[in-house]
């Protein structure tokens, strides 16, 4: 079973489709969106263990359209969700670092795209 963690900015559909009605497209966005994953990718790199450093190079933010998405881990590194979320049986301890970005991204995060809009919305001359 997966677990999630993020930060979810309550309202953003609804901002979203309000700007679409002002001229201002997703494809706009997609750079504020690329540049939180980026960052939030940079922060949670300090977060993960690195034991052997192939964990924390993984951590990868993910460009898309409408959300800001970090991963880490893949088919060839399946211990990423025991190293995040523990593994008591093993003795693993949770290194917790999806919520520890979390707590440093969601101020930063909600900051850099409510810029980008800005932005968009100065160079469209919607101000």
């Amino acid at each position: 079973m997966a677990r999630e963690t993020g930060l979810k900015v309550e309202g953003l559909n609804r901002v979203v489709r309000d700007l679409q009605t002002l001229g201002l497209e997703l494809e706009d966005l997609k750079t504020a969106f690329s540049n939180i994953a980026r960052t939030g990718a940079s922060v949670m790199a300090r977060y993960v263990p690195a034991r052997t450093g192939r964990l924390r190079g993984d951590v990868r933010g993910n460009r898309a359209k409408s959300k800001a998405v970090v991963a880490v881990g893949r088919s060839t590194i399946p211990y990423a969700g025991p190293i995040q979320w523990g593994w008591p049986a093993r003795n693993i301890a949770p290194a917790g670092f999806f919520e520890r970005t979390d707590a440093v991204m969601d101020d930063v995060a909600v900051r850099m795209l409510e810029d980008e809009i800005n932005n968009q919305i100065r160079r469209k001359g919607l101000s």
